[in-house]
C-alpha cells in the first residue's frame, strides 16, 4: 500500500523544515501558525514527494488507489502547502492541514448552496469508496470574504475532515483543508479555526 498522507516518519524527517508561527503562503496570503505544527512549503513539499509514496500504514487500505495518485500528482507538482502537527501523535496517522487552488465559483443563491449541500455526501462516498456523512455544509465570512465550510468524514476511517473553500477572484478558489483522528477533533477545530481566522489576504 502507498503512503500519501503524512505520517509520523515523514514529520521525523522534515525536521529542518520552517516552524515558524506566521507564515507567508505561496498562495498569496499570511497565516498564523500554532508552534505545535510543523509548515511546509510548497517546494519543501515537492522535493520531499517520495516519501508520500513510502510502503506503509494499513489504514490507507480504505483510500481508493485512484484517489491517492491524485493527491501525489498535487505533492509532486508543488501544488501543496502542508501543515502537521508534531505533538500529541497517535498511531500512524497524523493530523494535517493541506491548502491548494482550484477552479471553482462558490455558490451565490441559497438554492445553489442547498444543492452543492445535497449532492456532496454521494460525490465524496464515490471518490472515497465508502459512505460519507456530511456534518455541515454552509456559508461563513472568512478574512472578510465568503467561504464554503464543510465538515464531514475523512477519506480513511476513524478521522474528520474540515474545510474552507474561500473565493479569491472569479474562478478561482483557495482551499484549506484540515484531517484530524476523530478522537483528536475538539483540539483540531479550536487550532484551525484560530488559523483560518488569521488569515491576511495579499
Amino acid at each position: 500500500m502507498r503512503r500519501i498522507f503524512g505520517l509520523t516518519g515523514m514529520i521525523i524527517l522534515l525536521a529542518t523544515s520552517a516552524q515558524a508561527r506566521e507564515h507567508e503562503s505561496g498562495f498569496g496570503f499570511a497565516i498564523s501558525v500554532p508552534d505545535v505544527w510543523l509548515v511546509l512549503t510548497r517546494s519543501e513539499v515537492a522535493k520531499k514527494a517520495e516519501l508520500f509514496e513510502e510502503d506503509g500504514s494499513d489504514r490507507l487500505g480504505s483510500v481508493p488507489a485512484a484517489m491517492r495518485r491524485a493527491v501525489f500528482e498535487r505533492v509532486e507538482a508543488g501544488q501543496l502547502e502542508i501543515f502537521y502537527r508534531r505533538e500529541g501523535l497517535s498511531g500512524s496517522f497524523v493530523d494535517n492541514v493541506n491548502i491548494m487552488r482550484q477552479p471553482a465559483d462558490l455558490p451565490a443563491t441559497e438554492s445553489q448552496l442547498t444543492g452543492v449541500c445535497r449532492v456532496l455526501p454521494s460525490e465524496f462516498s464515490r471518490v472515497f469508496g465508502r459512505p460519507i456523512a456530511m456534518d455541515r455544509c454552509e456559508i461563513r465570512m472568512l478574512a472578510t470574504r465568503p467561504a464554503l465550510y464543510l465538515q464531514f468524514d475523512g477519506a480513511i476511517p476513524g478521522t474528520t475532515t474540515l474545510q474552507y473553500q474561500l473565493q479569491r477572484r472569479a474562478g478561482g478558489t483557495l482551499v484549506l483543508t484540515a484531517t484530524a483522528s476523530t478522537s483528536n477533533l475538539t483540539r483540531m477545530l479550536s487550532e484551525f479555526e484560530e488559523m483560518v481566522d488569521s488569515i491576511r489576504i495579499r
